[in-house]
C-alpha cells in the first residue's frame, strides 16, 4: 500500500511524522538503551482489560515543568497484591471505556531510568507548544508500553479503540520500538469529523496520511483537536515466531487550576 502524507505540521496541519534513529543519530541494533527498552516488551504482562485482544501492556505516569525542561516520574501507588499500578482516565474519548478509570501496570524502574526512554520524551516536549496560562503549570506526561502480539494465524491483536479516535490529550506522539513477523498495523490520519468510523468511511481526498511504520524509532504525532486517528490490527507473517508490534506511546495534558 503507498504511503500518504499530504502534511506533516504537528502545530499547523496536526500531523507530524519524525525518525528519531537519525535526529539522535544510533543505531539502535548497536544501542544498549535501545536494547533495554526492547527488553521492556519480553514480559509485558496482558491488558487486563482486553486480555483475549492480544494486548499486552505498562503505564507510567510523570510530571514535565515547562519553564526548567525538568521532567520527573511520579510514584506509582500498590494495589492490595504489592504491585505498582497507575490509574489511566480518558473520560468519553474511548468508547470501549466511557468514564473508567483503568487500573494498569506499572512500567518498571529499568524502563524509567533508561536514557533513550528519557531521550525521547524530552523530544516530545520540544514539539509542543503551550500558550501562557498552561506553560505556568506542569504538564502530565502519560507513558504506554504497548505489544500487539498474534501466535495464531488468521487471528488479530487489536488496538483500542478500532475505529478512527481522538484520545483527548492534546498532544499525543507514538514510537515504533520494534516489529517482528507482523502484517498489518496500517495507520490512518483525517479530519476530526470522522471520529468514530471506519477508514472506509473516509473519502480518499479526505485522508491526511496512511503508512506503516516499520523501523525502530519511526514515530508520528498528532495534535489530537485538529485529527482523528487509527491503528489497524495486526497479524502472523510467514515466519513461525509470533507476530508483534510494540510501541511507546505518549500522550501531554497541562495541569491548569481549575475551581
Amino acid at each position: 500500500m503507498p504511503s500518504i502524507s499530504r502534511e506533516t505540521d504537528l502545530i499547523g496541519s496536526g500531523f507530524a511524522r519524525y525518525d528519531l534513529a537519525k535526529r539522535f543519530g544510533i543505531s539502535p541494533d548497536g544501542d544498549v538503551n535501545y536494547k533495554s527498552l526492547v527488553a521492556e516488551f519480553e514480559d509485558l504482562p496482558a491488558d487486563p482489560y482486553a486480555t483475549e485482544a492480544g494486548r499486552f501492556r505498562r503505564y507510567g505516569r510523570g510530571l514535565y515543568f515547562p519553564w526548567s525542561g525538568q521532567f520527573t516520574w511520579i510514584p506509582a501507588p500498590r494495589d492490595q497484591g504489592g504491585n505498582e499500578v497507575n490509574g489511566y482516565y480518558q473520560g468519553d474519548h474511548n468508547p470501549e471505556y466511557v468514564g473508567m478509570v483503568r487500573t494498569l501496570p506499572a512500567i518498571s524502574e529499568t524502563a524509567r531510568t533508561n536514557p533513550l526512554l528519557l531521550d525521547i520524551l524530552q523530544f516530545n516536549f520540544q514539539q509542543t507548544r503551550w500558550n501562557e496560562v498552561d506553560s505556568a503549570w506542569p504538564m502530565h506526561v502519560g507513558v504506554h508500553l504497548i505489544k500487539l502480539s498474534v501466535e495464531d494465524a488468521g487471528e488479530e491483536a487489536i488496538s483500542s479503540p478500532n475505529e478512527l479516535h481522538q484520545d483527548g490529550e492534546p498532544f499525543v506522539f507514538a514510537h515504533l520500538i520494534y516489529r517482528r513477523n507482523a502484517v498489518g498495523g496500517r495507520n490512518v490520519i483525517a479530519p476530526p469529523r470522522y471520529r468514530g468510523l471506519s477508514p472506509k468511511d473516509v473519502p480518499p481526498d479526505e485522508l491526511m496520511a496512511e503508512f506503516e511504520l516499520t523501523e525502530p524509532l519511526e514515530s508520528y504525532a498528532i495534535t489530537d483537536a485538529k485529527v482523528s486517528h487509527y491503528v489497524a490490527p495486526i497479524m502472523k507473517g510467514a515466519e513461525s515466531v509470533p507476530g508483534e508490534r510494540a510501541v511507546v506511546l505518549v500522550d501531554v495534558v497541562p495541569m491548569r487550576q481549575k475551581i
